[in-house]
């Protein structure tokens, strides 16, 4: 009996070392008892929080401890911004502010991010911390319209307006106004041919208005075309 109540204790302990690590990217990363910061300095760590600034590719927020922590967007690394990207996509800053409002790092300006960092440094003054990103997720702003993405073949070219038809092979139809934007930057609309393959971007506000339109190459494998 001994022996079976020391087992049921030991895998306790485990569960609640689970439980724990589980909590990294909620309040960000394990504190060392000493009010210092992370525990595991040059490990990979999460943290989370609001952005205070952003300065050629490096992003500063303050965590729910207090803590300044500025991350670096590398080469390469893992984005998400659910409700406009709902899976982990890898890309450059280029790629990730191509999603964002305006198509600019400087819109996550107040917003709630998560990010897991490796290569973390204490720097000073004391709880301030440099990092580089391996993973970045952008969190919704409560009760502001939502963006979704509309991927799809160009059947008719932009002229105030585009359709596209899905994969599902439905059609559909959404105006361009003089706020719509493009990406890669540098495109107009004489670059969005029929059968060109885009993403377009929208606000659930205003679901028939194109907030964006990007342009994608080449069409994914398997993708049917139109009316096949």
């Amino acid at each position: 009996m001994k022996a079976f109540r020391n087992i049921c204790i030991f895998l306790l302990v485990i569960s609640l070392m689970l439980v724990s690590a589980g909590t990294v990217f909620a309040n960000g990363p394990f504190d060392n008892g000493q009010g210092k910061g992370p525990q595991y300095h040059g490990e990979r760590q999460g943290f989370s929080g609001n952005v205070t600034s952003v300065d050629d590719g490096n992003v500063t927020l303050i965590t729910g401890q207090g803590w300044t922590v500025t991350v670096a967007l590398k080469d390469e690394f893992r984005f998400k911004i659910p409700k406009v990207l709902n899976r982990w996509e890898l890309g450059n800053i280029t790629d990730f502010a191509s999603h964002l409002e305006g198509g600019s790092l400087d819109s996550l300006l107040g917003r709630r991010v998560v990010v897991l960092a490796y290569n973390i440094e204490e720097t000073t003054p004391p709880d301030t911390f440099y990092g580089d990103v391996l993973k970045f997720m952008v969190l919704p702003v409560p009760g502001e319209p939502l963006h979704a993405h509309h991927a799809g073949i160009v059947t008719d070219p932009p002229n105030g307006y585009i359709t596209i038809v899905d994969v599902h092979d439905v059609s559909h139809t959404f105006i361009i106004d003089g706020d719509t934007f493009y990406r890669p930057q540098g495109i107009d609309d004489s670059d969005i041919t029929p059968d060109s393959f885009v993403t377009v971007i929208t606000t659930g506000g205003e679901p028939d208005v194109a907030k964006a339109i990007v342009l994608h190459k080449p069409k994914p494998e398997g993708w049917p075309n139109p009316g096949s």
